[in-house]
């Protein structure tokens, strides 16, 4: 593991250890991160959570498995989650027949209400300490 990588965990951890911290990184990123020593990819994939990348960066996914409900709403998870790990498509998990089409159906579901509850201003992120 390199430093730099040790740096982006570094950060997904103080905000599992201290969700408080995220409400600083939300008011100012750029700021928040600048205590980090990142590269600029790394800061990219912070600030977007981008799953695949930080993965290839040899981030561990059970950090990122951690921050992505505090990041992006505990209404997306865990199925978003897999999601973006698996090139926008969900794994099948070994389900087959009825029991496949009523999950993906059901994910679907959470995926809309989830949307339109941001969309209408309910929704949003975990509220951090709730």
């Amino acid at each position: 593991m390199t430093m730099s990588v040790h740096a982006v965990e570094k950060v997904f951890w103080e905000f599992g250890n201290k969700p408080s911290r995220i409400e600083d990184f939300r008011r100012d990123p750029e700021s928040y991160l600048n205590a980090y020593p990142l590269t600029a990819e790394e800061r990219a994939m912070i600030r977007h959570v981008d799953l695949k990348a930080l993965a290839a960066h040899g981030v561990s996914s059970l950090l990122t498995l951690m921050v992505w409900p505090l990041l992006k709403g505990s209404d997306d998870m865990p199925f978003d989650y897999l999601v973006h790990m698996n090139d926008g498509k969900l794994p099948d998990m070994g389900m087959t027949g009825f029991k496949a089409i009523g999950l993906k159906g059901y994910i679907r579901f959470r995926q809309i209400r989830s949307a339109l509850r941001r969309a209408f201003g309910r929704g949003g992120p975990a509220k951090v300490g709730a």
